[in-house]
């Protein structure tokens, strides 16, 4: 476990998968991130890569090959190489191996930065395709949110606050997998009551956003966590039907639409990174008063 720190917050972070597990505010002494109990859910912030959701049977092809993925992909359960550490910074580093190629045959780095001023966490994924071939991925975050952040209070007594007015429009989910359907949930407003029946077929899911930027609040009191994740094309919103959690997750990627296997580079949301080229996106977690 390896942590950070200033006068506002501290992180910890793991190798195992390059996890963020734990935002500890000084000055209200919550820790803002899921504590991963298994009797939920048992991670905090997953790095999703190379796919995010689900595919179809596990299963994408790469030129009519077909190769085997389980859902969100495998880095989120390799030890990461932890590459930096200083004041206020983090890097972790996992390269392509032989136990990569035979899930996903391309040669690549992924390095994940975790970087803190003031009460903010920022979160930078590095895609480098060391290959001599386009490499298709999709990456995202997962992280968790303690939902309810204080004793005494429901699930039911926090909501989601947008920057501007927001069509919520959810692209629909049987089972894991998008159906094609979509759902109207609400349009036309600044906030959105958290409750239950919201997650009873699983994730919302959202996409084009006018502002990409969510905040957790609570009717009771002035603590919260905002989410910005500028530039990422869809955003998973999700909790089981009991848990104290919620997640808020930056995708660029989605998983799989009913149907037969697909080609990995024909898939909705994924990215093809041409050799020796870098993807970059950051996204950020701010919280406190």
């Amino acid at each position: 476990m390896s942590y950070i720190e200033n006068e506002f917050i501290r992180i910890t972070t793991k190798s195992g998968g390059a996890e963020l597990t734990g935002i500890h505010h000084k000055k209200d002494g919550l820790n803002y991130l899921w504590n991963a109990n298994p009797a939920y859910w048992g991670r905090h912030a997953p790095v999703l890569f190379p796919n995010v959701g689900k595919l179809i049977d596990n299963q994408y092809k790469v030129d009519n090959h077909i190769y085997e993925l389980s859902q969100h992909g495998f880095a989120r359960d390799m030890d990461f190489k932890l590459t930096d550490l200083k004041e206020g910074e983090i890097n972790y580093e996992l390269k392509s191996s032989e136990q990569t190629l035979l899930k996903y045959p391309f040669q690549f780095t992924l390095n994940i930065n975790y970087k803190i001023k003031d009460n903010t966490v920022f979160i930078k994924n590095v895609v480098t395709n060391n290959d001599q071939k386009s490499m298709p991925f999709s990456i995202g975050a997962h992280p968790a949110f303690n939902i309810p952040l204080k004793e005494g209070e429901t699930f039911e007594d926090y909501y989601l606050q947008f920057e501007e007015e927001e069509k919520l429009e959810t692209i629909k989910l049987e089972g894991p997998y998008r159906n094609g359907k979509r759902e109207l949930i609400a349009q036309n407003i600044k906030s959105l009551p958290l409750t239950r029946v919201l997650f009873k077929d699983d994730a919302l899911i959202f996409e084009k956003l006018n502002k990409n930027v969510m905040t957790i609040r609570s009717k009771n009191h002035s603590s919260m966590i905002k989410v910005n994740f500028e530039g990422f094309p869809y955003v998973g919103i999700w909790t089981t039907q009991t848990a104290p959690f919620l997640c808020i997750e930056p995708w660029y990627g989605i998983a799989d639409e009913i149907g037969p296997v697909k080609e990995m580079k024909n898939k909705l949301g994924i990215q093809n990174l041409n050799p020796n080229e870098t993807f970059t996106c950051t996204y950020s977690i701010t919280v406190g008063s």
